[in-house]
């Protein structure tokens, strides 16, 4: 049975397994829950209390480590690498082998190296990490040219079975596949979601008509011209561009959607985001 690995990558740095550039650590595991936080009104006179919302708090990841050292001056050295590696002021992006294809977006929190005894040559500690968007994502975003077969899918991502999927469109009428546990909101959760367009006509809308949202692109274009609806906001030619939009949105649900767009026929649009998880 292979030991299970965990690869780390800081902000502006490679991603590394940790037991193959620390002596003598091996990761065992790690665990998570989600989150939900329930917020509910009370009523003077009514019984109970009312359903307003259920969100999702930050949670803890908890990574487990045994560390083998040879005598206190190496426990000392390797202790300080440990540290010298989690402990960065930027955030960490980690995945495991039982998960290669979904990443956390994660921020360590103070925790304890000490040998299981005096004398001892081994130390057993638990790292836990802030996840502060209390989420799981792809590895991979939607629009990378990958099929069903490649290494960025994994079993547990509500993909369609043995279904390659296309987030690039050039008719004005087709389906965007949300393999996430969550909707894709971009205006009420701040979720990644672009939607990158280049059209020939006066206008260009996108209707999403799974569940009724929208958005208008109200000024002529050319398909010279890259309008790129980031959230919320859209730019043109990497100018914002914001004003010349109905401020819409487009929100996708978790399965197919499916889209329409009107005002032009000739258009080439993407749709870009990664896919959402829960602990």
């Amino acid at each position: 049975m292979s030991k299970p690995k965990l690869y780390i990558k800081p902000e502006d740095a490679d991603e590394f397994d940790i037991s193959e550039v620390v002596s003598g650590l091996e990761f065992l595991g790690d665990d998570e829950n989600p989150a939900p936080v329930n917020t509910y009104q009370q009523l003077t006179g009514l019984d109970g209390e009312l359903d307003v919302s259920q969100t999702y708090d930050k949670n803890v990841i908890n990574a487990k480590f045994w560390l083998h050292f040879g005598d206190w001056y190496d426990y000392k050295l390797t202790k300080h690498d440990v540290f010298r590696m989690l402990s960065s002021r930027k955030r960490l992006r980690i995945r495991t082998d039982a998960e290669p294809a979904i990443v956390k977006y994660v921020r360590v929190v103070p925790f304890e190296i000490a040998p299981v005894e005096n004398g001892a040559h081994d130390a057993l500690f638990t790292v836990s990490f802030d996840n502060p968007s209390g989420y799981k994502y792809s590895l991979a975003r939607s629009d990378n040219l990958y099929t069903y077969d490649a290494e960025l899918w994994q079993i547990g991502m509500n993909l369609p079975n043995g279904e390659d999927l296309n987030y690039h469109f050039t008719t004005t009428n087709f389906q965007v596949y949300n393999a996430s546990d969550v909707t894709i909101d971009p205006y009420w959760q701040h979720h990644d979601l672009k939607i990158i367009c280049q059209f020939s006509g006066n206008s260009l809308k996108l209707t999403n008509t799974t569940n009724s949202t929208e958005w208008e692109y109200q000024k002529s274009a050319t398909k010279s011209d890259t309008i790129i609806k980031d959230g919320i906001t859209t730019t043109l030619n990497g100018s914002l561009a914001s004003g010349n939009t109905d401020f819409g949105d487009i929100i996708l649900e978790p399965g197919w959607n499916e889209i329409s767009v009107t005002g032009t026929t000739d258009v080439d649009i993407t749709f870009s985001f990664p896919f959402i998880y829960l602990g």
